[in-house]
């Protein structure tokens, strides 16, 4: 914990943080009590509540337990705003450091296409230079998916310890991102060897690994046969045009069976991918428009490595892609252009403020596709019909306009698509929208908090221009042939 208590301004600002979150001396003394494993009466004398609170931060103090308090008092209160206050106080210097122009010349050198992988190494640099993950340190969460949100932390947390440690995380996330091709990142190289020789910043031990890490996909398309569906699924890893033979083929089964055969086809598709260091691959689900309102996340139960029962949305990362598009060729130009409008939004930093916002449902045949002609993406907030053939046509336009990202919610429950508004808002605007992974891996997250489970109501539909997979020619019949 890079925090200097010798400073009595900052044990100063802990005591007042633990007078305001503990405004009684019972309920400090039941973090102590719970958290600590000690008796607060045989720390403090208990006077009255700023003296108690001075008595157990000198007694930590005096005792080298000050860092121990410091985290329980953050790991209990983590979503309590008083904490972002706090660490604020706490962790940035108040002498200047870093110049101005140090950072500007830094972020020059950084290409706003590179956002994922320079808001790795911020995250991954605050974990080193004060042994705080970022949402533990902030959780009041600001943004830093572009690249001037991160340069304006750095700026205000003017540490060289961190900034140093951000280009060593940056220097090893875009090498890994180049796919095995060697990149020129000398520039980087120097600016951290002089920053680090200029403040003394010993190096990190051990250096962070520069194994290079490919995303796997695992692709897997469903086409409408009579009442099942054929499914083909595809391994394909960043970087490689040809997908990668996994042992597995297709099938044609009832679609609420898909799942029986999804636990193998993960298992075999990581296990394949070993060699490229893969943890974990991204599904990518090619749904046709009729099946696009299933919730998979929640109902679809697969098993986990030791057999036991799971939800898809909690076992791996998956978006929902368009089977309809794959063999529209008009879609996929839309798609193209549209892509690059997002791409240029999200370097923009506005892409989530460019989304059309529909909040009703709009009866004229074809107005939501007008209204989409020239968008990145679509929120809806809107009370669907109940008509089920009004419901596909209005999916079927969503299908047609091509728009990169689409969310909405099949719910009818005003008092859900008010908080779905919220969350697709937080959703859109905290995810690097062109990297599915980063996407898909925050929508997972959400899935998994009870504070965020109400994102199970809402339906993604992500594309890109890339990966589509390799389906059978419909006009020749023998390639139509698949296991059963």
């Amino acid at each position: 914990m890079a925090i200097n208590w010798e400073d009595n301004t900052k044990r100063k600002a802990f005591r007042k943080a633990l007078q305001r979150v503990y405004p009684s001396e019972r309920d400090l003394q039941t973090f102590v009590d719970e958290e600590l494993n000690e008796n607060l009466a045989a720390i403090a004398a208990n006077n009255n509540l700023q003296a108690t609170a001075h008595g157990l931060v000198s007694w930590a103090k005096a005792k080298g337990e000050i860092d121990r308090v410091f985290e329980a008092f953050c790991r209990e209160n983590s979503k309590d705003t008083v904490i972002a206050e706090l660490q604020s106080q706490l962790l940035i210097k108040r002498s200047s450091n870093l110049g101005e122009e140090d950072l500007e010349r830094l972020f020059a050198m950084l290409d706003p296409d590179n956002t994922a992988c320079v808001e790795i190494a911020f995250r991954d640099a605050i974990k080193a230079a004060y042994g705080l993950s970022f949402l533990e340190m902030r959780p009041d969460r600001p943004p830093i998916n572009n690249l001037d949100d991160i340069q304006d932390l750095l700026k205000k947390y003017d540490n060289p310890i961190l900034a140093v440690r951000f280009v060593e995380f940056a220097i090893v996330e875009l090498q890994r991102s180049s796919e095995g091709d060697e990149r020129d990142l000398a520039a980087l190289v120097q600016w951290g060897d002089r920053i680090t020789a200029q403040y003394k910043v010993s190096p990190l031990t051990p250096k962070p690994d520069r194994k290079i890490v490919r995303q796997g996909y695992l692709l897997v398309a469903f086409e409408e046969c009579g009442s099942d569906v054929t499914v083909y699924p595809e391994l394909r890893v960043a970087g490689t045009e040809k997908p990668i033979e996994f042992g597995v083929s297709p099938v044609t089964c009832p679609f609420e069976d898909v799942p029986n055969y999804l636990s193998d086809w993960i298992y075999l598709a990581e296990k394949a991918l070993d060699e490229h260091d893969n943890e974990e691959i991204l599904l990518e689900l090619f749904l046709p428009c009729a099946l696009l309102e299933e919730d998979l996340a929640t109902t679809w139960t697969v098993k986990n490595k030791r057999g036991n029962p799971i939800a898809l949305g909690i076992h791996r990362m998956f978006v929902v892609r368009s089977f309809d598009r794959i063999r529209d060729d008009e879609a996929k130009k839309t798609l193209r252009r549209k892509w690059q409008l997002l791409k240029e939004c999200v370097t923009a930093g506005n892409a989530c403020d460019k989304f059309h916002l529909q909040e009703t449902y709009l009866e004229t045949q074809g107005a939501l596709l007008v209204l989409l002609k020239n968008v990145p993406g679509l929120k809806l907030v809107a009370k669907l019909p109940a008509e089920s053939e009004k419901r596909k046509n209005l999916l079927y336009e969503i299908v047609d306009a091509a728009v990169p990202i689409a969310l909405w919610s099949p719910s009818a429950d005003e008092a859900i698509l008010a908080e779905l508004k919220t969350q697709m808002y937080n959703l859109s605007k905290e995810s690097h929208l062109i990297e599915f992974a980063d996407l898909a891996r925050r929508w997972q997250a959400k899935l998994a908090d009870p504070e965020t489970e109400s994102v199970k109501h809402i339906r993604l539909l992500c594309d890109c221009p890339d990966r589509v997979p390799n389906l059978p020619d419909p006009d020749q019949d023998e390639d139509l042939l698949v296991a059963s």
